[in-house]
């Protein structure tokens, strides 16, 4: 679904707490993942990212490797408007 949004994580990161915590206060549901665990969805997160760096953020038909709040928001705008609606 393209407006799903999955957040592939490791128990470790700093920054995939930081995604959850935001998501969360703007109240956008998301599947969390641990690519430490989850060995089919580490290969998930390197096919759509080409990265095994973590966080990486799928939504919208868009991928985001790491956390960086602005582009986030414009990403998470497609889940907005249908809200909206």
């Amino acid at each position: 679904m393209a407006n799903e949004v999955k957040i592939y994580t490791t128990p470790t990161c700093p920054h995939c707490r930081t995604v959850k915590e935001f998501l969360s206060k703007k109240g956008i549901d998301f599947t969390a993942y641990d690519v430490t665990q989850d060995k089919e969805a580490l290969k998930e997160m390197i096919e759509i990212s080409g990265a095994r760096s973590v966080p990486v953020i799928s939504a919208c038909n868009e991928v985001l490797v790491g956390f960086d709040p602005n582009r986030l928001e414009q990403m998470l705008r497609c889940i907005e408007q249908r809200s909206d609606v």
